[in-house]
């Protein structure tokens, strides 16, 4: 049973996991102890505690003398999180097609017509929150508990670089078009052709998320 300091460390962890999540919380960007208390209403313990989990999550990383951050993007982060999403990725959208499941493709139909509002409005805030509602539910769908499970830890670190590679003037449009043709390619039950598209896409993603950061040198 947990005691209340494990709920309040829990309710710090959760706070300061979502700001960084939704973009709140922005890369390099300084946290404060002081700032988290007062916004949360508890005492250091709580925070001090959250933050060292949060940094063997590897979302924040301490700096002697100044304190805690949220980590900044570089070029071998973005890379190492890349190579590991195609291979998660890849699999989730191969064992969807494999299992032929005809609810979970209309998730992603439904999610599709979302982004497609989200695109027309141009509100890439909102767009990124979708998609990775997108990238989630075919890790769900996959129904492999280990591929869910190391999927949801990647989120925040996925959520921080696609908002970068979303603000790209022309990758919102063809970001949802590869998002039709991955449902499309899982939908053809084809489990060959799902992995391949869906690992083309995120290869893209990859570099649209470089040349933003002006790191496709």
């Amino acid at each position: 049973m947990k005691t209340e300091k494990d709920i309040k460390t829990d309710k710090v962890f959760r706070y300061v996991f979502d700001s960084i999540k939704n973009g709140e919380f922005t890369t390099g960007q300084m946290l404060t102890e002081s700032g988290i208390v007062k916004k949360l209403g508890v005492s250091r313990t709580p925070v001090r505690e959250a933050l060292r989990r949060l940094e063997k999550y590897g979302l924040v990383e301490s700096e002697p003398h100044k304190g805690v951050k949220v980590i900044s993007i570089t070029k071998e982060r973005i890379t190492d999180l890349y190579q590991v999403r195609e291979v998660l990725e890849g699999l989730g959208a191969k064992l969807i097609a494999m299992n032929r499941n005809h609810e979970q493709v209309g998730k992603l139909h439904a999610i599709l017509s979302q982004a497609k509002k989200a695109v027309e409005d141009d509100d890439i805030e909102t767009l990124s929150s979708i998609n990775s509602s997108f990238h989630l539910e075919i890790a769900k769908a996959s129904h492999n508990t280990y591929l869910v499970n190391i999927f949801e830890t990647l989120q925040s670190h996925i959520q921080l670089v696609m908002l970068t590679s979303l603000s790209n003037k022309d990758r919102p449009k063809e970001n949802l078009k590869e998002h039709k043709m991955i449902v499309e390619a899982i939908e053809s039950w084809d489990p060959e052709l799902a992995e391949a598209i869906i690992k083309g896409h995120v290869r893209r993603a990859y570099r649209a998320a470089l040349k933003k950061l002006n790191l496709d040198e």
